[in-house]
């Protein structure tokens, strides 16, 4: 089931007699996760700059005041704004994964795979795929059945990887039956 505000959306985007065999959205728990874990990663490279920046102050302050190039209290200051805005920055993590949580549908129907993402500004980006342009399934799974399911689509000539684009149901809860599903009623497998 969708929100009262993402239902109509999605119907306005099927076609007549079009059926919808399966629907979700990106789990916000997921994502939450996911952001968390970028942003601890972020904070790797943040604390090595700050460090560096703290390094170079400590080395400053060190040399005799006559030999100095500068202040030591810029590199420390240096060190202190790229941790802050570190810290200042988790808040924009979440709201990505709030957003993308409560703006991103997937869906199956009986012809194809649908990708709506309902912009900031209210404009819908919407990207669909025939099943017979899917051309590779990948999985992603945790240990609690959720997950990402990664499919190549390739439209035009020839299945190669100049063709060929990779996209994303990202996020979502029991990963294994979509895939399932997806490979029995496109790929014949």
């Amino acid at each position: 089931m969708l929100p009262p505000h993402l239902q109509p959306r999605l119907d306005r985007e099927l076609d007549e007699g079009e059926a919808v065999n399966w629907v979700a959205q990106p789990a916000y728990r997921i994502l939450k996760k996911s952001a968390t874990h970028a942003w601890l990663a972020g904070g790797i490279v943040a604390g090595l700059f700050s460090a560096m920046f703290a390094m170079l102050a400590i080395l400053e302050s060190l040399t005799p005041k006559n030999q100095r190039d500068n202040s030591p209290l810029g590199l420390a200051i240096a060190a202190g704004v790229v941790l802050a805005l570190w810290l200042a920055s988790y808040h924009l993590f979440r709201r990505w994964a709030i957003s993308a949580s409560k703006n991103t549908v997937y869906a199956v129907t009986d012809k194809r795979v649908i990708i709506l993402n309902i912009n900031h500004d209210k404009s819908i980006t919407e990207r669909d795929y025939r099943g017979d342009e899917l051309i590779h399934l990948a999985r992603t799974e945790f240990p609690d059945g959720s997950g990402t399911l990664t499919f190549e689509s390739a439209r035009g000539a020839g299945h190669t990887a100049q063709t060929a684009a990779r996209y994303r149901f990202h996020a979502i809860e029991n990963v294994l039956d979509v895939e399932r599903m997806l490979r029995s009623q496109f790929c014949g497998s």
